[in-house]
């Protein structure tokens, strides 16, 4: 057993299945907003809003879903931006 009193397998870093998952549709994580499929009743599966002509179920995105997603698009590109920032630093450090 560890100093903290538990031990994780060699590479887990984490308690596993305590990882936050990131809906494929919407980008919120762990709380998705994605209405169900009126077709399968599933939620937040990609495939539901590809067209009907490419197997899909037709749905679009509504409009909290889509400020959802341009929240995520601004975060990843903001930690990007960081961690260019920081990288580049290193490398002169070093």
């Amino acid at each position: 057993m560890g100093m903290f009193g538990w031990s994780y397998p060699p590479g887990c870093s984490s308690v596993p299945g305590d990882e936050a998952e990131i809906c494929e549709v919407c980008a919120t994580v762990d709380d998705c907003i994605c209405p169900e499929c009126p077709v399968c009743e599933s939620l937040g599966d990609p495939k539901c809003y590809l067209p009907t002509e490419q197997g899909g179920h037709g749905m679009v995105l509504n409009e909290e879903q889509k400020a959802s997603v341009k929240k995520m698009e601004e975060w990843t590109k903001q930690e990007n931006e960081r961690y260019e920032y920081l990288g580049t630093h290193i490398d002169e450090e070093l």
